[in-house]
This record gives C-alpha cells, structure tokens and sequence, in this order.
C-alpha cells in the first residue's frame, strides 16, 4: 500500500529547502521499463548528493547496455567485465564531476547475460568499493531478469522510475511484482517523470498505488515528481550532469527534492544499518542459472 501519511507532503516538495546530510545510503533505481529515465534519476540523485559533500559512487548495472559513462561525459579504458576477469577493481572506478562510476561496457553479451557466479562476483566487487562511500547509487537496467531484480533488491533503499505511457505503468508494477515475489522486498519508492502537471503525477501515484495495494504485500512511498524538461536532453548530449550544467531547470529542482525527500522519509538508523554490508544478504541467494 502507498505510505500517505510519510509523504503527504515531500510528494509534492513542500517543507524546508533543507541542505542535504552527509550520511551512509544505498539507492537502487529501476522501473522495469527502458527509456522511462532511470538513468537520468540516478545521475541526478549521485549528483545530489555528491555535491552535498557525500563520497559517491555510481554503478552502472545496465551492465551490456551501459550508457552512465556518456551522461558523465567520460570514455572509461576498462569496465566492470574488466574487474570480473582478475584486473583490480579500484582501477576499473573513474572520476567525473565529484562522482566515482564503475561503469559497465556497452554491447558487452558476457555482462548481459551474466549467471549467478557473475552476479555473486559483481555484487561482491560492489560491496568492496561501497566500505569507501557514503553514498551508493546503482542504475539498474530495464527488464525484469535475475540480474536486474537481484541488483534491485540489494540496495537499502529501491527507487522505482515511472512516466506517464501506460506501458511504463504495467513494466513497473510487473517490476514490483518480481522483488516482492521473488526477493521478499517489503518496501519501495516511486517517482513520477516527465509529468506536465502534478495532477499527472498524482495519477500516477494513485493508479500504480491501488494495484500494489490490490495485489502486493508491498508499502509503496511516493516521492517528488521530476517534470518533463527538455534541459534534461540538452545536458545528456553535452554530456554533463544536468544537476550541474542546467541546475535551475525544473527537472534538475525535481531531482534535487527527490533526493532531500528520499533522505526525509526514510529512517536513517535502519538505512545505515542495511547500508554496512548492504549487499551481503543476497549473496547466497542462488538462480540456478549458469555462471
């Protein structure tokens, strides 16, 4: 069910324009749905916080598809395919604009269809890095598979993207459906994007709110909706945050409320908690797939 009460008012960005703590978080963002914005969202929330003065990593889990690299604007040497065949991981990491990335490899087959071995391996390289951040955002890529659900469910925190096209609803919920099924998630949050009003957001909400509360034993907090802004493209082309490059534009505000917001309702001794040795539950957790 949506957690109204928490979020009557951080939905719509209400409240003090409070600067953002330096404290340990783990955000997964996912949505089930390519080209809803995931990684825009997780951009912008890495870009939050690591201005905020929060140690920032990044993961590029779109992990045959990765394109983090070009929203940052930086052409990684090696990638995590790099890390999973012996070279160390703390060479694969990249620096840009205050933020670490361990990036992926675009049209990498061995990533994209990693098995359980990879997966294990890769949140085990994840974990490693995460001891060095206060904060670590994952960008997850679209579908539903082992892969993207197991690295969805490891984070403390799991941001779900959604837009106004109707199939970004039904991915959504279907994204939902697998991390409650499948990973016993209990909890998660939902941000509206591209919205032109907040009435469409509000829609939104709702519409996804009444089929988790129908069908998921699942507590769904919404967050600030990000309008749609066509800064957003602008900044993705020039290859520089928009947080930075244009951050007066509604989508670049939007963002930075989801990410005050996300920090408000939830509670930070359970997020520091989960956050230390964050991945660790999921690591025994098989598939039965092939390595």
């Amino acid at each position: 069910m949506t957690d109204q009460a928490a979020s009557l008012r951080v939905i719509r960005g209400e409240g003090r324009d409070a600067a953002l703590p330096r404290r340990e978080r783990a955000i997964a963002v996912t949505g089930g749905k390519g080209g809803v914005g995931k990684s825009t969202i997780a951009v912008g929330l890495a870009t939050a916080y690591a201005r905020g003065g929060s140690r920032t990593l990044l993961v590029d889990a779109d992990l045959g598809m990765a394109d983090l690299n070009l929203l940052l604007g930086v052409a990684p040497s090696r990638s995590l395919l790099d890390a999973l065949t012996g070279a160390p991981v703390d060479d694969i990491v990249v620096q840009a604009h205050g933020i670490s990335l361990l990036p992926a490899l675009n049209g990498s087959y061995a990533l994209a269809t990693m098995g359980e071995t990879g997966r294990r391996r890769t949140l085990e390289l994840v974990e490693h890095l995460a001891g060095r951040f206060d904060t670590v955002v994952v960008d997850i890529a679209a579908g539903i598979g082992a892969t993207q659900a197991t690295f969805a469910a490891a984070a403390a925190d799991t941001v779900v993207v959604v837009n106004p096209e109707p199939l970004s609803m039904a991915d959504a919920y279907a994204c939902l459906k697998v991390l409650v099924s499948h990973h016993g998630m209990r909890h998660a949050y939902v941000v509206p994007n591209r919205v032109t009003s907040q009435g469409q957001a509000d829609d939104i909400v709702g519409r996804l709110g009444d089929l988790v509360t129908r069908f998921l034993d699942l507590r769904l907090t919404p967050l600030p909706a990000v309008p749609s802004d066509p800064a957003v493209s602008e900044a993705a082309q020039l290859g520089v945050p928009l947080l930075i490059q244009r951050p007066d534009s509604p989508a670049a505000r939007g963002i930075a409320r989801v990410a005050r917001a996300l920090d408000a309702v939830a509670a930070p001794d359970e997020r520091i908690a989960a956050t230390r040795g964050f991945w660790r539950r999921h690591l025994t957790a098989a598939s039965g797939d092939a390595p």
